[in-house]
């Protein structure tokens, strides 16, 4: 196998193209120095020079691999909850090859040195590429400028959760949204409001799992979004809202894009598959933040979806054991592992006619690379990485979270019946898992940024629906 500086060399042949014009036909991918050279219906292993390792795809369906803009590792500190080993494992099981993490438990990553041993750490232990969002903290003011040609964005959390607290001080808030625009890098903000934190749980003081949306109320995410959109508008800083979760949370976000304001978001599996209504099945094994609210606000979402409001699902994948979280709900902590499962939670999107398949595909691949400034990732295109997922959309599988790679062992998908698993994974041209086993150790590399915002044009504003590119194929 030739292997050039960025990646190998690798001939897929006999797929099946997923979504956009060609849905259904036939292609051939050639990456060479793991970037793709060339697609096209047919590509004659003949015609290719050198030793090209060839795979034939039998007929499987060939997509880009995905991206997941958020992703808890809790590596360095808390290894011990998952680990970059067993999360990257865990990423290209659920077909991801790219994913960008937030460390919300110490060491934080609040200087240039900081920053720079996180990546470092993970770039010994990671079988996926990978961005490290820097903490947007009082503490990192002064090193914001030398983070971030490093970190695709500052993260902030406006309201509290595992291992981190909320800031609401608005003088200092505004501070924190100018030093991030002067720096050139976007907020990317977990909003909620502490004030309505605290209010829901003095008003529910013998809260259940059944209670989680009320505690942690649809009106705390939507007023931190519209404080969020202000300071955006009050200092030129561009926002990203993640895991978003409620209808009204994405009407404030679509008007700011209308105004013309750099805001984007996006949102998590749980959110658009779970409702809190499903609580008192799952109990504490659906209690994350912010809250899963409503079946009007999960089609809120998927609103947003569909129209490019929201323009990415990411799974906010934060495990924890199981004993933690089957403690009672006031001392279980938040977060769920899902990024196992993100193409096929995706795919099942589509299988229920939630989402049509470019959109489902797009929220995954080039739109999440887009939407946090990541170059050459998320297509199916000459010249993007060689990063692809091979699948059968119509062999089904059930879900048994002890057989997932998380180092968590449990899923609140347990014993969903779910398409699209990944059977092939190709890194760069690299092939790193095939049928259920990873067959890499290590090996990725830091993500390429934009070296400045990404910028959203006009007829994008006017239009926030207009399509971002594709995880399928295009014109080379």
């Amino acid at each position: 196998m030739s292997s050039g500086r960025h990646g190998s060399d690798l001939l897929i042949r006999n797929a099946r193209a997923f979504a956009g014009t060609s849905a259904g036909s036939e292609i051939s991918v050639l990456v060479r120095d793991g970037k793709i050279e060339r697609i096209a219906p047919e590509i004659e292993a003949e015609s290719v020079s050198g030793d090209v390792p060839r795979i034939d795809a039998g007929g499987r369906t060939v997509i880009s691999g995905l991206v997941d803009v958020h992703v808890h590792f809790r590596d360095p500190g808390l290894a011990h909850k998952e680990g970059w080993e067993r999360g990257s494992a865990g990423a290209l099981h659920g077909g991801v090859t790219s994913v960008v993490e937030v460390q919300n438990n110490p060491p934080l990553s609040v200087s240039l040195e900081a920053l720079n041993e996180r990546i470092e750490h993970v770039r010994a232990r990671s079988r996926v590429d990978f961005g490290c969002l820097a903490n947007l903290l009082p503490r990192s003011l002064d090193e914001l400028a030398s983070m971030a040609p490093y970190t695709p964005a500052f993260k902030l959390f406006l309201g509290g959760s595992t291992g981190m607290g909320g800031l609401e001080d608005r003088p200092t808030l505004r501070m924190l949204f100018a030093k991030a625009a002067e720096a050139g890098r976007m907020v990317v903000a977990h909003c909620e409001d502490e004030a309505l934190l605290r209010a829901g749980k003095n008003a529910h003081p013998e809260a259940t799992a059944l209670q989680h949306h009320l505690v942690r109320s649809a009106e705390a995410e939507v007023r931190s979004i519209e404080q969020a959109i202000e300071l955006c508008e009050e200092t030129g800083a561009a926002l990203h809202v993640f895991h978003i979760s409620t209808a009204e949370g994405v009407e404030r976000v679509r008007r700011a894009r209308r105004l013309g304001l750099s805001v984007s978001s996006s949102t998590a599996p749980h959110y658009l598959l779970l409702s809190c209504e499903d609580a008192g099945r799952l109990g504490n094994l659906m209690k994350v933040n912010p809250s899963i609210k409503t079946p009007r606000d999960a089609e809120g979402v998927l609103a947003g979806l569909a129209d490019g409001t929201v323009e990415a699902i990411g799974t906010d994948h934060a495990p924890h054991p199981l004993e933690e979280k089957t403690r009672d709900y006031k001392h279980a902590p938040s977060g769920m592992p899902s990024v196992d499962l993100l193409w096929p939670l995706t795919f099942e999107l589509v299988r229920r006619g939630l989402l049509d398949p470019d959109t489902a595909l797009v929220s995954v691949t080039s739109r999440a690379a887009e939407s946090l400034g990541l170059v050459g990732k998320g297509r199916l295109q000459a010249g993007f990485d060689g990063d692809l997922v091979l699948f059968d959309p119509k062999r089904t599988r059930r879900v048994v979270g002890m057989d997932l790679p998380s180092r968590s062992r449990w899923s609140a998908y347990e014993g969903m019946e779910l398409s699209g698993f990944p059977e092939l994974v190709v890194r760069r041209g690299e092939v790193v898992f095939r049928d259920g086993v990873t067959t890499c150790a290590a090996g990725g590399i830091p993500l390429t940024l934009m070296a400045e915002l990404p910028g959203r044009s006009k007829d994008l504003l006017e239009d926030p629906g207009r399509p971002g590119g594709s995880g399928g194929v295009s014109a080379g």
